[in-house]
C-alpha cells in the first residue's frame, strides 16, 4: 500500500473501536470490539483486543504493520503512567510496540471536540468526568469509577432505572411501561430475577449501562423516567460547578459520550447548561473519540490537521460510522 497510515483506537467501558487513515484525512476502515476498560478486563484481554482490531483493519484495507506510522490506543482506565506501562509491557514481544502510543480515552474524546487543540471536555458515557487541557497542563474532576463515583454517567442512569424497578417491587407498586421493558431487556419475568442477571453478568457495568436508552426513550412521557434523567443531568451540572474556576471561558465545553448522542437528553441538558452557566458555550463534536485517537496519532507525527483535512475526515467518517452502530 502506498503511503503511511495511522491507527486510532478508542477503548470505552462498553465497546472499543478502531479506525485507520492516511495523513490527508482519508479514513479507510473501522473495526469494533468489546470493552477496553482496564478496570473491567485483564491486560491479556486488552492485548488480544487491540491485536484483533488491528488485524480487522488490515484485512479490510490490505495494509500491513509496516505501512503504519503510529497506533494510538486511547483506553479507559489508562490515564495513569502505571497502567500505561502495563500495556507497553504486554506488547514487549510484539512488533506493534514500536508503533504504540497509549493514553486515556479522555484525551481522544477531547481531541474529537477540539480537533486536538486545548479545551475542556465533559464526558457522559459509561462513566462521567470533566477533563481540561490548557497551556500544557491538565485537570480533571470526577471520573472516580463506578464503585466510587461516576455520577452523571450512563452507568448512573442505568443503576437508578433498575433501582426504580426494585423499589416498585418492594412497595408492591405496578411497574411503569419503561420498567417492564427493563425486565424484557434482561429477559426476566419479575424484578427479583434482576439480581441474578445483573450480578451474574461478566461485565455488570456494561449490563447496567445498557438500560439507559430505555429510560431516555420514556423521558418525555413518564414522570419517573424524567426524574431519573433530571437527577443524572444535575450530577453533570455539579461536575461543571466543581471545575468552573478552571474552565477557559473563551473556548467551548465539548460534550462527549453516549448520553449526549441522544438528542432528547442533549437538548434538555444544554437548556439547563445555558441557564446555569450563561458565560459558557457547549459544543457537540461532529466526530467520535475513535477519530480523536486517530488525530492524536497524526499529532505524534507532527502532522498539521488543516481545514481541508478536517473536511475529508468528516466526510469519510460519515461513510464509516454506520458500520459500528
Amino acid at each position: 500500500m502506498a503511503g503511511k497510515l495511522w491507527i486510532g483506537i478508542d477503548g470505552g467501558g462498553t465497546k472499543t473501536t478502531a479506525v485507520i487513515g492516511d495523513e490527508n484525512g482519508h479514513l479507510l476502515a473501522v473495526a469494533k470490539g468489546s470493552s477496553g476498560n482496564l478496570t473491567a478486563i485483564s491486560i491479556d484481554q486488552l492485548y488480544t483486543l487491540i491485536n484483533n482490531l488491528i488485524d480487522q483493519l488490515f484485512i479490510q484495507t490490505g495494509a500491513t504493520l509496516s505501512d503504519v506510522e503510529t497506533v494510538f490506543a486511547a483506553m479507559a482506565g489508562a490515564d495513569r503512567q502505571a497502567e500505561q506501562q502495563k500495556i507497553y509491557e504486554a506488547f514487549k514481544q510484539s512488533p506493534v510496540l514500536e508503533k504504540l502510543r497509549v493514553q486515556s480515552d479522555i484525551h481522544a474524546a477531547l481531541a474529537a471536540g477540539t480537533w486536538g487543540r486545548e479545551g475542556t471536555l465533559l464526558i457522559a458515557g459509561t462513566g462521567a468526568i470533566i477533563f481540561g487541557y490548557e497551556q500544557q497542563k491538565t485537570f480533571r474532576v470526577g471520573g472516580w469509577g463506578y464503585l466510587l463515583g461516576d455520577e452523571g454517567s450512563g452507568y448512573h442512569l442505568g443503576k437508578l432505572a433498575i433501582r426504580s424497578v426494585l423499589k416498585a417491587h418492594d412497595n408492591k407498586m405496578p411497574l411503569k411501561l419503561f420498567q417492564e421493558k427493563i425486565l424484557s431487556h434482561f429477559n426476566v419475568m419479575s424484578p427479583d430475577q434482576l439480581i441474578t442477571k445483573v450480578y451474574g453478568s461478566t461485565n455488570s457495568v456494561a449490563a447496567i449501562s445498557s438500560v439507559g436508552r430505555i429510560v431516555l426513550n420514556a423521558f418525555e412521557e413518564d414522570l419517573i423516567a424524567k426524574s431519573i434523567v433530571s437527577t443524572v443531568q444535575e450530577a453533570l451540572l455539579q461536575l461543571i460547578e466543581s471545575a468552573y474556576s478552571r474552565i477557559d471561558r473563551t473556548k467551548p465545553v465539548a460534550l462527549h459520550g453516549g448520553l449526549f448522542s441522544n438528542n432528547t437528553f442533549y437538548e434538555a441538558f444544554t437548556l439547563r447548561f445555558s441557564s446555569r452557566f450563561p458565560d459558557l458555550i457547549a459544543l457537540k463534536p461532529t466526530i467520535s473519540g475513535t477519530v480523536g485517537a486517530y488525530l492524536l496519532a497524526l499529532h505524534e507525527s507532527e502532522i498539521e490537521v488543516s481545514d481541508p483535512v478536517k473536511q475529508t475526515i468528516q466526510q469519510t467518517w460519515r461513510l464509516l460510522e454506520g458500520e459500528i452502530t
